[in-house]
């Protein structure tokens, strides 16, 4: 029997042996509600695995190492997973290394994550020595790869061994959709996308990107007011809400199709989840790819279209 994605999430982190409590860094304060989906994913799987919420939970840019350690002292401290770990999102990838840092000493687990460079954005000899080092000096680090191309980049660039494991996307509970067309089609209009892209073609009405839609901007606007909150349980529930928000207007809008065509990650996974057919194709970093073959058992109903990359 073929284990599921959740099924394998569940059992790896059930072999970290997670020290309580436990806190979960970086929370995606943006509109790609892929993260929000990854964030909503990680909460259940961990409050799953613990049988309790977090202790600590914060943003890079408003972590509290001495507020972290107060409260999680001796326990776990999870990174959100996620496809910005390197030189592609160079600022988000300076700001973990700043955090891990910080508590150097604590446990630290990376959740699922692709590794982000590709043939136009290489990573500098300054960034992978910084990235080597900071990794070394954690003092009990466990790091998750989403798919076997990140594993081998990990290995072979940051000199870091890690686990293979899905994202935790696949434990969003996406709301109830109804198809009413045929397909839609989810295409990446940013650095990540395939340099083969031309959508010229396509139906302008059911061809988009997350940016497309404004309600995903509204409800993240709304969505950064939660850092000013300075009550924990007031701050997660906040996260919690908008996070899912996100994934759920992402969901719907995908939703609406039978088939789902797409180069986003979160466009597969969640299409996944909602039970449709997936038509994958690849985005620059490859990382798309790698996760269709990595995971193929669990991802039955996707078909991945060579694109040349």
């Amino acid at each position: 029997m073929t284990v599921s994605a959740q099924q394998f999430i569940e059992q790896t982190l059930r072999g970290i042996a997670v020290a309580l409590p436990y806190a979960i860094v970086d929370y995606p304060n943006y509109a790609n509600p892929g993260d929000a989906a990854i964030w909503s994913g990680a909460r259940t799987a961990l409050e799953t695995v613990t049988g309790c919420p977090p202790a600590y939970v914060s943003t890079l840019r408003y972590f509290d190492a001495r507020r972290c350690r107060d409260l999680v002292s001796g326990g776990t401290i999870f990174f959100l997973g996620g496809g910005n770990f390197g030189s592609l999102y160079e600022k988000h990838h300076r700001a973990r290394l700043r955090v891990m840092r910080e508590i150097a000493d604590q446990k630290i687990v990376l959740l699922p994550l692709s590794v982000a460079e590709s043939s136009n954005h290489p990573p500098g000899p300054a960034q992978v020595e910084d990235t080597r080092r900071t990794l070394g000096e954690c003092a009990d680090l466990q790091v998750l790869s989403r798919e076997q191309k990140s594993r081998r980049l990990l290995r072979e660039i940051y000199g870091v061994e890690s686990i293979l494991c899905p994202d935790t996307a696949h434990f969003f509970t996406t709301p109830a959709v109804t198809p009413a067309i045929d397909a839609v089609r989810l295409y990446r209009r940013d650095t990540e996308a395939s340099r083969n892209a031309n959508f010229s073609d396509l139906p302008q009405q059911t061809t988009f990107d997350w940016s497309d839609d404004k309600s995903l901007i509204r409800t993240n606007r709304i969505g950064k007011l939660s850092n000013l909150l300075l009550s924990h349980r007031l701050r997660l529930i906040a996260f919690d809400h908008v996070a899912r928000k996100k994934a759920e207007i992402a969901s719907r809008i995908l939703g609406r199709g039978r088939y789902i065509y797409t180069d986003r990650l979160h466009g597969v996974i969640l299409g996944t989840v909602m039970e449709r057919y997936v038509i994958a194709s690849d985005n620059t970093t490859g990382k798309v790819g790698s996760y269709v073959r990595t995971w193929s058992e669990q991802l039955p109903d996707v078909s991945l279209v060579d694109t040349g990359l």
